[in-house]
């Protein structure tokens, strides 16, 4: 007979300085989809998509929809070895969307700028990257 799976009470999640945060005017299904077209348009690839609802599954948790898109593109690596290769630590970026408790959707991701801009010769990258992160998130903006 299988277990029952145990639900994870979520606390309230804070926003550090660090991520940037959004609510998202569709549902979680729909903030997904628009969010992988976004990617596509924007001439990235998106290079995988992880489903931790699943993986708490398969380890005996239930928790609300929720995936990561993992997006980036060779050419911007390609600046990132010719600058430092050092960075690609922190490379592919990644979007992060998850239903909340009250049925909300909020996507993160890491401040792109402050992530890749404290590397010696990054900063118009990390700022043209934050850029499209930012219009990337304004597609589900409420």
């Amino acid at each position: 007979m299988a277990e029952a799976l145990k639900v994870v009470e979520y606390a309230v999640a804070s926003s550090p300085s660090f991520q940037v945060v959004m609510t998202s005017a569709l549902d979680f299904e729909g903030t997904l989809a628009r969010l992988k077209q976004a990617i596509v348009e924007k001439d990235l690839w998106l290079i995988h998509e992880i489903n931790p609802q699943m993986l708490l599954e398969r380890g005996g948790y239930a928790i609300a929809p929720a995936r990561q898109l993992v997006f980036f593109h060779p050419r911007y690596v390609a600046r990132i070895l010719e600058t430092d290769p050092s960075a690609v630590a922190d490379i592919p970026l990644k979007l992060v969307v998850v239903q909340m408790p009250d049925g909300s959707v909020t996507v993160r991701h890491t401040d792109v700028a402050s992530l890749l801009g404290r590397y010696a010769g990054l900063t118009a990258l990390a700022t043209e990257l934050a850029a499209i992160s930012r219009e990337l998130m304004a597609t589900v903006a409420k």
